[in-house]
């Protein structure tokens, strides 16, 4: 179940971009996530308490979902952003990204002391490679040193926010720990859309307005709410429990593998929701990432990596 859930969070995130894109032709970058966020934290409010999952951290364990919060995603979505201004190259963002799962085995040893594979090594290696041949071959790469640096910041503050849900005490359920995650971002997130927007009710209050006073709803603001109704739902509560699950049950860098989907899933979904055909080149990316991503698993002790 963990390997099925992890698989359906990427497949989920590979897609968020195309619903992310449709809320941005209304609302401000800061001002998407905010509302996202916030739809999510009160969705799992609700589920956790139906299902009386809802556990209160002690002070001690308290510290671990502000880490998490703090890492994924308000210190991510800042670098995320910056590092694609500064480079203004999706592919380059997709390949520089990918340094995460390539790096996580390594950095969850040198924390937390989780084993590490010669499979998965290679694995993650091979993923590399395939993603690689998506984002480069017939394509043009820009480099910029500044946003190089800041979306390889971005890669691995995904790192430690899983080695902080690997760290999580097993009572929590995934559920409860995506919950207070999200309100740890909230507070970090708040400040920020009222420094960036300016404190601004953004356009989401002229919609409000509308719906108030019996008026027409624009197509466009309809499809941005329902886009981030998309995004909290399935991006935010279902892919992040699923993730969060999976870090559970088959540690970090495994978990961190299946975000090599990611980039090689996303012109797949581009393809279902526009109808815009692939190059030859992604369909034999697609094929290495999977490739590796099936080596990266296999967890047999006689290839273990010596660590101690």
């Amino acid at each position: 179940m963990a390997y099925i859930g992890v698989v359906f969070a990427e497949i989920f995130w590979a897609a968020s971009f195309i619903f992310t894109n449709e809320a941005l032709k209304v609302f401000t970058p800061v001002s998407v996530v905010v509302m996202r966020i916030t739809v999510a934290t009160l969705l799992l409010l609700a589920f956790c308490t139906l299902r009386r999952e809802l556990e209160i951290p002690t002070w001690k364990e308290t510290w671990l979902f502000v880490l998490a919060g703090i890492f994924q995603p308000f210190i991510y979505f800042i670098l995320e952003a910056y590092g694609l201004q500064y480079t203004n190259s999706p592919n380059t963002a997709s390949l520089i990204l990918a340094l995460g799962p390539l790096l996580s085995p390594f950095v969850a040893w040198l924390l937390i002391r989780e084993r590490i594979t010669v499979h998965t090594v290679i694995g993650l290696f091979i993923c590399a490679g395939g993603i690689a041949i998506i984002v480069t071959v017939g394509q043009e790469l820009k480099l910029n040193v500044t946003g190089v640096v800041l979306l390889a910041m971005a890669a691995m503050t995904t790192i430690f926010y899983t080695i902080c849900l690997r760290k999580v005490h097993p009572r929590f359920k995934p559920a409860t720990i995506v919950f207070w995650v999200d309100v740890t971002s909230l507070v970090f997130f708040l400040p920020a859309w009222a420094i960036m927007d300016r404190g601004k009710p953004f356009i989401m209050g002229q919609v409000i307005e509308t719906v108030k006073t019996g008026g027409i709803m624009m197509a466009d603001e309809g499809r941005a709410i329902g886009a981030i109704v998309i995004l909290a739902v399935f991006c935010s509560v279902v892919s992040y429990i699923c993730f969060c699950n999976a870090v559970r049950y088959i540690g970090v860098a495994k978990a961190n593998a299946f975000s090599n989907l990611i980039p090689a899933l996303t012109p797949v979904c581009v393809w279902i929701f526009t109808g815009e055909m692939m190059e030859w080149n992604k369909y034999m990316g697609i094929l290495v990432v999977i490739g590796g991503l099936f080596l990266s698993q296999n967890g047999k002790k006689d290839n273990e990596i010596k660590t101690t």
